[in-house]
């Protein structure tokens, strides 16, 4: 299996609803005008949450800070910019995958560090070794969550690197045991992050697009039919895994029809997964054979 085709989508850009949790209606709209602002807001967020991190290397707030900001602006910017210009200009694009790549792998170094600051064992489970799970509760879903973005994203970025592509059991560790804790985290986004992962994972079942769509279902349910996360993330990895192109279209239109202002805490990323939306349709074709 390539893990890092243009079809590789286990993180949608649902990660930017933690921006903010009460984005208005107004400034979703500015976003639609001033994108560089956004962009440039952002990238200075990383620089000083960087900054303070590096700075305070044992404090985990701080260190989940910066790793939680170079994620949400790498998937938000570098790969959807890399993902953009891949057809036209291929090489720059595997230069946009580098950088992406380079900023994931930091944030992959804060998240461990931050966890293992509250959880000695926490490195030795991850890995695989022969100890208890560290003993995480409902507060840590945030870090875990974030842990496997990070990790998705190292990967998706690295172009089939061996030294990522070994790493993508790490995420399924993550996000099943953030499951456990509350499956309805979030609106749905681990039940959203699985639909992916299913597909993709080293010990994929043979039933794994059944599993994949009752993970779309239940995504669905939790938010209730306010997110497009799930819808675009059916497209990309069901409908496409499938060569179904009208499921593609079907799921994208269904998509496109939500209000994104129903939910007030969604509109920034059901806002992006709209132009994401926009833009799959628009090159349908760069999907099916």
């Amino acid at each position: 299996m390539n893990y890092t085709n243009k079809h590789f989508y286990l993180f949608p850009f649902f990660l930017l609803l933690n921006i903010s949790c009460s984005t208005s209606k107004m400034s979703v709209m500015a976003l639609n005008y001033t994108p560089s602002i956004s962009e440039s807001f952002l990238k200075n967020k990383v620089i000083r949450s960087e900054k303070k991190a590096n700075t305070n290397p044992t404090n985990p707030v701080l260190l989940f800070n910066a790793s939680k900001n170079l994620t949400i602006y790498s998937f938000g910017f570098t790969v959807d910019s890399a993902d953009r210009i891949k057809q036209d200009d291929y090489k720059k694009s595997l230069k946009k995958y580098a950088q992406a790549n380079s900023d994931f792998s930091r944030a992959v170094k804060y998240i461990d560090q931050s966890i293992l600051t509250d959880y000695p064992n926490y490195d030795t489970w991850l890995n695989g070794g022969p100890n208890e799970t560290p003993l995480f509760d409902i507060s840590n879903i945030d870090k875990l969550y974030w842990s496997a973005a990070a990790y998705a994203g190292a990967i998706q970025s690295s172009n089939g690197d061996p030294e990522w592509v070994i790493q993508l059991p790490k995420i399924g560790l993550l996000l099943e045991t953030a499951l456990s804790l509350n499956p309805e985290w979030n609106y749905g986004a681990l039940y959203t992050a699985m639909i992916s992962y299913s597909l993709i994972r080293h010990d994929a079942k043979e039933n794994k697009v059944e599993i994949a769509k009752s993970f779309f279902d239940k995504a669905i349910k939790a938010s209730s039919g306010e997110d497009l996360s799930p819808y675009i993330a059916y497209a990309e990895n069901i409908a496409v895994s499938e060569q179904n192109k009208k499921e593609f279209t079907n799921m994208l239109y269904k998509a496109l029809n939500i209000d994104i202002h129903a939910n007030p805490e969604l509109s920034l990323t059901n806002y992006i997964n709209q132009k994401r939306a926009n833009w799959l349709l628009d090159n349908i074709d760069e999907f099916f054979y």
